[in-house]
């Protein structure tokens, strides 16, 4: 029986891999893959790195938040570990495929230690069944599919393993050990790893409780675990990117120290329900003390946590960035709503079953924990997965036993046994068919796109060692910049660590080309992107980014099931706006050099992703005697031709204008003759060459 349930449980491990495999079978494109999640093209562009200077990472980007260059703060290992394996599969030549496959795995070894651990707290039954449902799971599958090459797999594995090791060092000291190891294994992960460690610690704090309650042996291994995890992040613990997980692990080394003294010292004599209370009582103090003194040491610890604590609850960052927006406003009667309450209900149950029984105990206190973490950011949804696995396994279970006591043949039984499965079963391969049918959101149009920019741009220094300053950078949503940077190998002013989005936002909403100017010259941008998405889609996070109401951008009208959206008199003045719909209409430095194949909307309809150059411009002056009209036909590269027009009015008989188009065969987008040049009175045409525009040369013409 027991060689029978580790097959099932080897056949559970490998179809997740499969089904993991199948659910990012989009990412393969023409021979090579696209990623899943913009964080995934940074990752790979770190990996890659680390494979050429292995076992050194990159902790510098002069290509981030140009011309500034930003330090990287997330954790190396998740990129080390894709670099050891894109290593021993080729190199960078084949690292891309190779380092897709890593999420799968790490998947797929995840739901083997959720058998082990559900199996440690309950039985058998409900540890394959917890194996099953963390296999078939929607969001453990869109983490860990393949091409979505982000640590959030390393993390499910590494806190599963962490789970599984405080259940069996309750028996065996060594687990206590690997249990302090994979705390600090986490800390090299994730920067947020501290609401991890927050589970250990309450778990420390009510197993303390419960041993003391039992009279048990005093819990030695609740000290070493914490003792080892921080001795093996001390030598980076003052580093920004491990500081936040050092803190936690100190303070949870702190925290066990405290209630072994306690239980310890008056044994006897206090009782075991008042320990919570002392060591949470002692870490408020400490954390008073933080608070007041706020110098030294206790300085960074008060900046860490005001820092970063929000930011992991979602707190400012929702309504920004979609990941961290809050599951507050989930319908209850779709099926992540009904998978909650279900948790929530078996939760309450296996509380109520098991509420002094130590790894139950620590069921209850991971699932809470994921639970709140899930409420402040949907993103944790990954890791509330298996949490859900698990109690739905403990419901499965029940279900199972009830149907054996009202049939007790063996056929009838497993018959039941399985129509309960499939049942329980029906939400979750529902919502595989649909995130299997997803593609990635690069596709199409932006890869185009970025293979033209690369091909089709002067080609920038420093791309595979950016320690040095390239030669220019690239201006768009910073939703784009991790895409921009890894596809087209250049440099961007904003990307997804929302590293220069503040001049990237003021830019595309700046009514006034003079101020949208002075941000390019500043951040020295000689290309701009603008795509559909940025102006229909993402504007209304864009303007909450610099404090602006999306309503006087847009107005939504609802109508039936439709809902259409009207643009202001305010949004058509930006920078945005008059870049993606009206071509740069009556701009001096920016001209169209590049569109898309596929047109979206209406009034009027636009290129899903356009690139304008920043230019001088050629700078045409003389005397008129009325207004100056400057009109030019062109054609793009997509066949679609416009008239590019400015004007301008004339200052004591002088007239200037800045033209940013040349009139020869200067690349994708063609002049169609020469300017037009005309007042009420005159017209003449005029030629300019490229060289004149890029020189910002002035050319006299009177009319």
């Amino acid at each position: 029986m027991r060689s029978q349930r580790r097959l099932w449980a080897v056949v559970i491990i490998i179809s997740a891999f499969l089904l993991r495999l199948y659910a990012g079978r989009l990412a393969l494109s023409d021979g090579s893959v696209l990623f899943y999640g913009p964080d995934s093209y940074y990752h790979m562009r770190r990996i890659i790195y680390t494979v050429n200077h292995f076992p050194a990472t990159l902790w510098f980007d002069s290509y981030l938040d140009y011309p500034k260059g930003l330090e990287i703060t997330w954790p190396p290992l998740f990129d080390i570990l894709g670099a050891a394996l894109a290593s021993l599969g080729g190199g960078t030549h084949s690292a891309d495929i190779i380092t897709s496959l890593l999420p799968p795995l790490l998947g797929a070894l995840t739901v083997g230690v959720i058998y082990l651990a559900a199996k440690e707290m309950f039985d058998a039954r409900t540890g394959l069944a917890s194996a099953f449902f963390l296999a078939i799971s929607s969001y453990a599958v869109a983490a860990n599919s393949f091409g979505y090459v982000d640590h959030h797999a390393l993390e499910m594995l590494l806190l599963s393993l962490i789970v599984l090791a405080l259940l069996r060092s309750t028996s065996d000291i060594r687990w206590s050990a690997a249990s302090g190891i994979l705390m600090a294994l986490l800390a090299y992960t994730w920067m947020g790893s501290a609401a991890y460690i927050l589970i250990v610690m309450i778990y420390t704090i009510a197993r303390m409780s419960l041993d003391l309650r039992d009279g048990r042996e005093p819990p030695k291994d609740l000290v070493i675990a914490p003792a080892i995890a921080s001795l093996l992040v001390l030598p980076f613990w003052s580093s920004h990117w491990m500081l936040p997980s050092a803190i936690a692990i100190f303070a949870l080394l702190g925290a066990s120290l405290f209630g072994y003294a306690i239980y310890i010292l008056p044994q006897k004599r206090l009782p075991w329900y008042s320990l919570p209370g002392i060591v949470i009582s002692a870490g408020l103090i400490v954390l008073l003390l933080v608070y007041t003194l706020r110098d030294g040491i206790t300085s960074v610890v008060y900046t860490t946590l005001v820092s970063r604590l929000p930011y992991i609850m979602g707190g400012e960052m929702a309504g920004l960035i979609e990941e961290a927006s809050p599951l507050l406003t989930m319908d209850l009667m779709s099926v992540l709503g009904l998978n909650i309450i279900i948790t929530v209900a078996v939760l309450a149950l296996v509380a109520r079953r098991h509420i002094y029984d130590r790894k139950k105990v620590l069921l209850i206190v991971w699932t809470l924990i994921a639970l709140l973490l899930t409420f402040g950011q949907k993103r944790f949804l990954y890791i509330l997965a298996m949490n859900m696995s698990i109690l739905f396994a403990v419901l499965f279970s029940d279900l199972c036993t009830l149907a054996e006591k009202r049939s007790p043949e063996r056929r009838q039984m497993m018959a039941l046994t399985l129509i309960i499965l499939v049942v329980m079963s029906i939400p979750s391969f529902w919502r595989l068919s649909r995130i299997s049918d997803d593609a990635p959101d690069i596709e199409g149009d932006w890869v185009d796109a970025l293979k033209w920019l690369k091909e089709n741009t002067p080609a920038t220094s420093f791309f595979d060692d950016p320690s040095g300053r390239p030669e220019y950078g690239i201006m768009s949503s910073w939703s784009y910049g991790n895409w921009i940077l890894y596809l087209a190998e250049r440099p961007v002013v904003a990307n997804n660590f929302q590293a220069g989005v503040d001049d990237s936002t003021r830019f595309f909403l700046s009514e006034s080309e003079s101020d949208g100017e002075r941000i390019l010259e500043r951040r020295n941008a000689r290309y701009v992107i603008t795509s559909w998405e940025m102006l229909y889609l993402t504007l209304p996070s864009t303007a909450r980014w610099i404090g602006e109401d999306p309503a006087s951008y847009m107005r939504y009208t609802a109508s039936g099931k439709y809902l259409s959206i009207e643009l202001t008199d305010r949004l058509r003045r930006t920078m945005l706006a008059r870049l993606q719909l009206y071509d740069g209409l009556n701009m001096s430095h920016l001209r169209l050099v590049y569109e898309s194949r596929t047109f979206k909307g209406d009034n009027p309809s636009s290129a899903s992703v356009k690139i304008f150059e920043h230019v001088p411009g050629a700078v045409v002056t003389g005397r008129s005697s009325g207004p100056v009209v400057a009109l030019l036909n062109l054609t793009t590269n997509q066949g679609r031709r416009f008239t590019y027009a400015i004007e301008t009015a004339p200052v004591s008989g002088v007239y200037t204008l800045r033209l940013p188009y040349s009139t020869g065969d200067n690349g994708a987008v063609r002049a169609e003759g020469a300017y037009i040049i005309m007042n009420p009175e005159i017209a003449k045409e005029l030629s300019i060459e490229e060289r004149d525009v890029l020189g910002g040369s002035t050319i006299q013409l009177d009319l």
